[in-house]
């Protein structure tokens, strides 16, 4: 799932590919931590807030369209898989099976897929933030091999769309609509359409690794075209982040935010909400950073 690329310009994109990356792995690790419905809903909906700046609105809809389908197959799954749990809502018989809805399967099950989604979403902003040369950065230096094969497994599926689509588009102009016709037809102009693409794809790798050997890759240390430097927002930014991470994983050590049993859910607990607000405010850190440097542009 892609939503773009955020612009170069924004604040994030100014950052080092180091300090998105420590922010990055902070947030994937906050979105581990807690199970809290308050939470999951708050972290959710902030991280929607947040890509909805970042991405075309339109780009934005279509991936929660998208989301929301896997989001439903958790749902589904755990409301099958937690019948006995305590609270029955309602009871359903059909010849000798017999359906359970309880409200701990309903909690959890909203629990478990919200979290999903929320994740989905920031994987999205993270793979919109850091682009191909920032992996490249920290990656090639450490382990060049694992970084080639990531990145190109990155651009696999993107470069294919692409080409299956501008393939479309020329049949189309040939009077050839692939979509239309019986479902054998379909799939047949479909395959041959896609052994174009694997032709073209095997061609295109041999010439890469042709390249790849002219030049020595893997003799010596690969150079970078585009140069990044550590500036004092990102010793500011890295710090407030890391600051607000120790405060919420201090808050998980004490035991907020987390529910050993989903039918006791809490909604009056103060620091629970207070833990949605810092979880805010960390997530829309970027766009705090970016009025600030719109206001030092200025």
């Amino acid at each position: 799932m892609q939503a773009g690329v955020v612009n170069e310009l924004s604040f994030i994109s100014q950052l080092h590919p180091l300090t998105v990356m420590g922010y990055f792995i902070e947030l994937f690790t906050l979105l581990l931590l807690f199970n809290h419905l308050i939470l999951v809903i708050g972290i959710l909906i902030s991280l929607i807030g947040v890509c909805s700046c970042y991405f075309d609105s339109q780009k934005v809809r279509r991936l929660l369209v998208s989301s929301l389908s896997f989001m439903g197959i958790i749902f589904v799954f755990n409301l099958i898989l937690n019948q006995t749990g305590r609270r029955l809502i309602w009871q359903w018989h059909f010849m000798n099976w017999e359906f359970n809805l309880t409200e701990s399967g309903v909690i959890y099950g909203l629990t478990m897929a919200l979290s999903l989604g929320a994740m989905i979403i920031a994987f999205v902003w993270f793979n919109g933030v850091m682009t191909i040369p920032k992996i490249s950065y920290i990656l090639f230096p450490v382990v060049p091999r694992l970084a080639m094969l990531l990145t190109i497994s990155l651009r696999l599926v993107d470069l294919f769309v692409q080409k299956m689509e501008r393939l479309v588009m020329l049949q189309k102009n040939r009077n050839i609509i692939i979509s239309e016709g019986s479902f054998r037809q379909r799939l047949k102009s479909t395959g041959q359409l896609l052994r174009i693409v694997l032709i073209d794809g095997v061609s295109d790798s041999m010439g890469t690794a042709v390249l790849m050997e002219a030049r020595g890759f893997g003799a010596r240390k690969r150079s970078q075209y585009q140069r990044f430097c550590f500036q004092i927002a990102d010793g500011i930014f890295l710090g407030v982040a890391t600051g607000l991470f120790g405060l919420l994983l201090l808050a998980r050590l004490q035991g907020w935010g987390w529910t050993s049993d989903v039918v006791m859910v809490q909604w009056q607990r103060v620091h629970d909400w207070s833990l949605v607000g810092l979880l805010i405010i960390f997530i829309g850190l970027p766009l705090i950073g970016e009025g600030g440097y719109r206001l030092w542009a200025n």
